[in-house]
């Protein structure tokens, strides 16, 4: 029995031997390369509402306060508040600046009347003197001593000149009096306007949602994360977007080495992170003609690919700014294949062990994960040792 089993072990393991050393089918045949190229993105919106930093007398705007990323609002929710402590500061010293303006405008009115009442009973008193006077003056001659008429006709000359003299002061005091109205009425509006730009800038300073949504907090251009309290920003810059989450599209990245190999008009095969299941088809709408940097003080370059994406998303919340894996299938014409798995490529030129045991020099041209396009060396059918049964 003992020498049976011993038996048995050993033709167990020959078998076992001649499993792990059969050789590959590995054959040079005639068929289309397919590539298949992978890409990294994110979801954004195509149309949506975006919140931006207001324009305000201050230059500068620090966050006080924002509603988190991702929370569902309504219309006029407050979803974004900045600090007002330079606004408030001076608003009730314009305030009262705006009252003691009124102020004077009564009181500079009420004086003006009361000029304009002095110069019109100036006037009323100069016209009975010179009614007066024309009267005295009027008896003839022969009645009186030629030395009291002529006295008579220069007090009456006299009345005349003092009516015109009290009229022209009655009219350069109105116009006066205009002027000081008109300038401190001016003054008046000047105030009453830098108050309310202020009140306004307060009032602009908290944001509400334009309409029903999800929040999603944009990227600080320069800190490579997105906007938090505290962050000081720059007028017109967006905070945050409230997105239409029925028409989305994806925005990946293609390095530069890879220039050339992705053409707009070809299709793709989104699947968010979040959903390793759910596979959305799309298409390559546009490719930036320039590399850039992906992130800020990178060395690293690509070229922005934008991606439609069909309406159907499933019963899945699709949020911008997701995580979403790109797959893009390109198939070459039909041309001789070899197995990378029976070429050597790290030499140059690149070499394939047949079957026979003879070496081929090859010619190959583009490579996917599996196959390369044979260009010249060898025939379709022939047969190939994989490179793990080659001698070392």
């Amino acid at each position: 029995m003992l020498v049976l089993s011993v038996i048995g072990g050993g033709a167990g393991c020959g078998g076992d031997r001649g499993a792990l050393s059969s050789p590959a089918d590995l054959r040079v045949y005639r068929g289309a390369l397919i590539q298949r190229q992978l890409l990294t993105g994110a979801l954004e919106a195509i149309e949506g509402a975006e919140i931006k930093v207001p324009r305000t007398r201050e230059y500068r705007l620090q966050i006080q306060w924002l509603a988190p990323d991702g929370a569902m609002v309504a219309e006029g929710d407050t979803v974004l508040e900045f600090d007002s402590s330079s606004f408030t500061a001076n608003l009730d010293q314009q305030r009262t600046a705006l009252q003691r303006s009124r102020r004077t405008i009564l009181q500079t009115r009420a004086l003006g009347e009361a000029r304009l009442r002095d110069a019109e009973a100036a006037v009323e008193r100069a016209r009975i003197s010179l009614a007066k006077a024309e009267i005295d003056a009027s008896v003839p001659e022969s009645v009186r001593s030629r030395y009291d008429h002529r006295g008579f006709e220069l007090a009456a000359a006299k009345a005349r000149t003092d009516y015109e003299k009290a009229v022209a002061d009655l009219r350069s005091t109105t116009a006066a009096v205009e002027s000081e109205n008109r300038v401190g009425d001016e003054q008046y509006r000047k105030v009453e306007r830098d108050l309310t730009v202020a009140e306004e800038a307060l009032e602009a300073l908290v944001l509400t949602a334009p309409r029903d949504g999800i929040i999603v907090v944009d990227e600080h251009p320069w800190e490579d994360r997105k906007y938090q309290i505290g962050d000081t920003l720059f007028p017109g810059w967006t905070v945050l977007r409230i997105p239409d989450l029925d028409r989305l599209r994806v925005r990946a990245a293609l390095s530069d080495v890879d220039d050339g190999s992705l053409e707009v008009g070809m299709s793709a095969r989104c699947t968010p992170d979040i959903e390793p299941g759910l596979h959305i088809e799309g298409r390559i709408s546009e490719i930036t003609p320039i590399a850039r940097e992906q992130r800020i003080y990178s060395e690293r370059r690509g070229f922005d690919v934008t991606v439609e994406l069909g309406a159907d998303f499933g019963e899945v919340l699709l949020v911008p700014g997701m995580s979403v894996l790109v797959e893009i299938e390109t198939r070459a014409a039909e041309s001789l294949l070899i197995p990378r798995s029976a070429v050597d490529l790290s030499l140059e030129p690149p070499r394939a062990l047949l079957r026979n045991g003879s070496w081929a020099v090859i010619e190959i041209g583009a490579c996917s994960a599996q196959n390369c396009v044979l260009v010249s060396g060898l025939d379709e059918g022939a047969r190939l040792a994989p490179m793990t049964e080659w001698p070392s």
